[in-house]
């Protein structure tokens, strides 16, 4: 590999680290530099394991996911055991007679085609383990020195660029929790345990009916407003639409009842360093929350097209009234709602409504405006 080739993949790895939508790719380039297939890149903390494969293998990576290997893959806990510093190799770790025992070998890897790896592991700054591990076929023969040596001087950009990643992750959750704190509203960013991994000030204040117990696990004070949330963060956890999304907390010792919206937070498709699972937003009872509809979008990883439609539906208009002021055809329409739907996981247009229009601040002038959004 020449210095040319060894800077493009270094380069590759940080432009994935500000691109979610580029980690495939990069890791794609790493394979291919050491004779590999393809390779898979996954982030594990005691709150869960995201992943992302390279386009080659991810159909492989997902049955081994759906299959339940990666709870049993003492393949990789013996490379982990062993790569704390740099890449190693099967024969690294294990003999030729080991492996012929072990049943992710022998039962999965060998039989698709598979066997050999270079895998290595790197922290990042939240503490994750992120290990990258590329696959090589296996009439190919094991990954020799020269192919662990150039990987071990990918390596430290490898570790950079997950540092790198986690960090712009949180600067964007902050930007939203930020928001709401000039909106006048306390918010905080969760994961799927319940645990608050950021709060901007108003939420911090917050006393009474919401609890931050050990290791910031939230809890709600009222037994039956607790149940409500977990239930939405299970279903949250497993991409399922619930129930309730909107918590009434009732008020306790006279203190003001408030209720507490829990906002899924739609991960880039691509960002595996994300943990975080919803924002949650606190109002009183006696106080709407007065936040711009193109907030909650952005929470939803909308295009700006797709906002433009979500704000119109929540100002009332029709698809009909929205294809004639943004001068589209309503079948574009349809096709930007049924987005906008299937990233909110609403399963109607109605419950899109009853979901967001207590959240959202409309402009009275708002639904009169017949400027044509961005393409897109």
């Amino acid at each position: 590999m020449d210095a040319s080739e060894f800077g493009d993949a270094a380069a590759m790895l940080y432009e994935a680290a500000a691109i979610p939508e580029m980690w495939p790719a990069a890791i794609a380039r790493l394979s291919q530099l050491a004779g590999c297939e393809g390779g898979l890149l996954f982030s594990h903390s005691p709150h869960g394991t995201n992943w992302m494969s390279s386009d080659s293998i991810r159909p492989l990576v997902q049955r081994f996911i759906d299959d339940g290997w990666m709870q049993r893959n003492t393949r990789m806990q013996g490379l982990l055991a062993h790569c704390g510093t740099g890449f190693v190799g099967d024969h690294d770790v294990f003999s030729d007679a080991e492996m012929a025992e072990m049943p992710v070998y022998r039962d999965f890897l060998v039989p698709n085609g598979f066997g050999w790896a270079a895998a290595t592991h790197v922290r990042s700054a939240t503490g994750d383990h992120i290990i990258l591990s590329l696959e090589r076929r296996y009439d190919r023969g094991p990954i020799g020195g020269r192919e662990i040596a150039l990987l071990d001087g990918i390596r430290p950009h490898l570790a950079r660029a997950a540092v790198l990643a986690a960090k712009l992750h949180m600067q964007r959750a902050q930007v939203s929790l930020d928001s709401f704190e000039q909106a006048g509203s306390p918010a905080a960013l969760i994961d799927g345990t319940g645990n608050v991994m950021a709060m901007n000030p108003r939420f911090a204040a917050l006393q009474g009916p919401i609890i931050i117990r050990a290791r910031d696990k939230i809890a709600l004070d009222d037994k039956r407003a607790d149940a409500l949330l977990r239930q939405a963060l299970a279903n949250l956890a497993q991409d399922r639409l619930g129930d309730t999304r909107s918590i009434p907390v009732p008020g306790k010792d006279q203190g003001a009842a408030c209720i507490i919206h829990v906002l899924p937070i739609r991960r880039q498709a691509r960002d595996i360093f994300s943990r975080a699972q919803a924002m949650l937003v606190v109002t009183t009872s006696d106080r709407e929350l007065m936040i711009e509809a193109s907030l909650l979008c952005e929470l939803y990883d909308l295009t700006r097209a797709e906002a433009a439609v979500a704000n119109r539906i929540l100002d009332g208009l029709s698809v009909n009234e929205i294809a004639v002021a943004h001068r589209v055809s309503r079948e574009t329409v349809r096709s930007q709602l049924k987005k906008v739907l299937a990233k909110t996981a609403c399963q109607s247009q109605a419950d899109f409504i009853r979901s967001l229009a207590p959240l959202a601040k409309r402009p009275a002038a708002s639904s009169g405006s017949t400027g044509a959004p961005p393409a897109g």
